[in-house]
């Protein structure tokens, strides 16, 4: 009898990253949160700090796209897994669906049964902005389009706000396995060629973020070679790296302030691909240097980045709902807002995560384990480390 070939290492898990996840959420709710009314004088006047990342949202959202092409690449981009294509598709499908559908239907209820629309008036226009329809044919319409996460003339933001980023993440799901294939077969000079091109075409196509999921994957290609030069770095060359990438996370706040309104003006093009650059440094020193890994390794933040995915779809809802209920009423208004909203939403997220994302997950590998047709469209065979 022959002895077993051996087949590749499995890809190890990163933690760490699920908790960067995590505390990206916790920052998108902090943002969020204080955009419901605080004065401008504290927001400028923390803003311009390294504080600001604790409430930068837009720097988070580009965070996800960043670690999604990232995560997702990193089993196939070194040929270690084959990537077939409708597996793929499969699996993201059982991803980002069965959550999404279920946070939808939880931002209905809130809106319908628990919204007080009057409540709103003591908070900022921004928030006031939202759920300020009735169901009328065109809401109908709207709100299909919403669960199908498609156009055209699709309001992403008319029920549950952060579905926008959702949209440029189901459209990445279908052009991330091809990005993952371009760059498996480059050498370095030509990846880095290619990721200049695609940064310079996405943006005169009002597609700029596509090259930031690309670096995602350029980076998950290169990985090992980086950790073994990060490893060596002495502890300041961490620390003036982490600043650097702090800086440029936070670059839309401190350096290139900009209505966020205005996304495809240069300046805010040139922003987010800044943004996604210091996350780049962020993840691989994360990985790279133990002492760190070991910080974000800790359970509470593991939990954390655990329902991140719906925390952050379900902590907008219920914000609005909160508020709405809460309002002026009490002298500490805003802290029982604060507090109450996380409490809901992290108690939602959490067993949204143990009853929805989890058995969807395996349900999506079971099908594509059971029905080989599903492994038929192999794009991913002959790949060149």
């Amino acid at each position: 009898m022959e002895a077993a070939i051996p087949g590749p290492p499995s890809q190890p898990r990163y933690k760490q990253l699920d908790s960067l996840r995590g505390l990206a959420a916790l920052f998108v709710f902090i943002g969020h949160f204080w955009g419901i009314q605080f004065s401008m004088f504290i927001f400028n006047a923390v803003k311009a700090t390294p504080l600001g990342v604790l409430y930068n949202g837009t720097s988070a959202v580009m965070f996800f796209f960043v670690l999604s092409g990232f995560v997702i690449s990193l089993p196939f981009v070194n040929a270690q897994k084959t990537l077939f294509l409708t597996a793929f598709y499969v699996k993201r499908i059982f991803r980002i669906y069965p959550a999404f559908i279920f946070a939808i239907l939880v931002s209905l209820l809130l809106k319908q049964f628990f919204f007080v629309p009057h409540g709103m008036i003591a908070f900022s226009e921004w928030i006031k902005s939202f759920w300020t329809w009735n169901w009328d044919a065109d809401s109908i319409a709207q709100t299909l389009k919403t669960l199908l996460l498609i156009g055209p003339d699709f309001d992403s933001k008319l029920i549950d706000p952060p579905v926008w980023s959702l949209v440029i993440e189901m459209k990445m799901s279908v052009i991330l396995p091809f990005f993952i294939i371009i760059t498996s077969r480059n050498s370095a000079i030509l990846n880095v060629g290619l990721l200049v091109i695609i940064t310079w075409l996405t943006y005169q196509y009002d597609s700029w973020v596509f090259s930031v999921f690309y670096m995602g994957v350029v980076m998950a290609k290169y990985k090992d070679y980086l950790l073994s030069k990060i490893s060596t770095w002495p502890v300041i060359g961490v620390i003036a790296s982490l600043l650097l990438a702090v800086l440029l996370y936070n670059n839309n706040l401190e350096l290139l302030p900009l209505d966020r309104h205005l996304i495809s003006h240069p300046i805010s093009v040139l922003s987010n691909y800044l943004i996604a650059v210091g996350s780049c440094i962020i993840v691989i020193i994360v990985i790279a240097k133990q002492k760190l890994t070991r910080f974000f390794e800790h359970r509470a933040l593991t939990f954390l980045g655990d329902i991140s995915y719906s925390f952050y779809l379900v902590h907008m809802p219920v914000l609005i709902a909160v508020s709405s209920i809460f309002s002026n009423r009490f002298t500490y208004s805003l802290g029982y807002i604060f507090v109450i909203t996380l409490a809901l939403s992290v108690t939602l997220a959490h067993l949204m995560f143990v009853f929805i994302e989890k058995p969807f997950q395996k349900m999506g590998a079971k099908l594509v384990a059971r029905y080989p047709l599903l492994n038929a469209v192999n794009i991913g065979a002959n790949l060149k480390e």
